[in-house]
């Protein structure tokens, strides 16, 4: 085999023949494009539509679940939220009411994350919100509402090869009125929904 190139104090030969250079880029291309290939989302391009209950207003411990599933802490949340998985990316909206407690509150937001889709339909969620909290649905888009940023880690899988994906999700939010970051309310909600390709 031919050897050709420039060689410098201290290095070695840096180069080799023509042919079998392009062979060297033919076989790494080839490794390359086989990669991406088996890391391609299995479930790209849909709009999902679920609906959500649960619970907020939780404390971040071992206990706080068991004592909201009992019904001694918390308050109960029920929506329905979309999401358009755009393969690695996902864009939607949410919108849910608290049901009991004092205030029982309206909350609307704006979704938006990362969607990591594994094997077996299994995929993790790691996406973010920003909204707005009323006690009356109208005031969600007055001066009167309250603003609150929060994320929303989940994961949810497909029902076999049918449509239907279930899943659960964290809450955490923030109320951001007046330009402060207040406490977090803590959360979590179980889901089930339909995927549409």
């Amino acid at each position: 085999m031919l050897v050709r190139g420039w060689v410098g104090p201290g290095h070695a030969v840096s180069g080799i023949t023509t042919p079998f250079r392009n062979l060297a880029r033919v076989a790494i291309l080839t490794v390359l494009a086989g990669g991406l290939a088996a890391a391609r989302p299995a479930r790209a391009q849909s709009l999902g539509v679920e609906a959500f209950g649960g619970w907020q207003d939780l404390q971040l411990s071992r206990n706080s679940v068991g004592n909201a599933i009992g019904g001694n802490e918390g308050t109960a949340i029920f929506g329905a939220d979309a999401l358009a998985d755009l393969g690695f990316l996902g864009l939607g909206v949410s919108l849910d009411k608290t049901v009991n407690g004092s205030a029982q509150p309206w909350a609307g937001s704006i979704v938006a994350g990362f969607l990591i889709h594994l094997p077996a339909s299994l995929r993790l969620e790691a996406l973010g919100e920003i909204g707005r909290r009323a006690r009356d649905f109208g005031d969600l888009f007055d001066s009167t509402g309250a603003t609150f940023v929060g994320v929303r880690p989940g994961v949810s899988f497909l029902l076999g090869p049918s449509p239907i994906r279930l899943g659960v999700t964290g809450l955490v939010r923030w109320p951001t009125s007046g330009g402060d970051f207040g406490s977090p309310d803590f959360g979590f909600v179980g889901r089930v929904g339909f995927d549409f390709m």
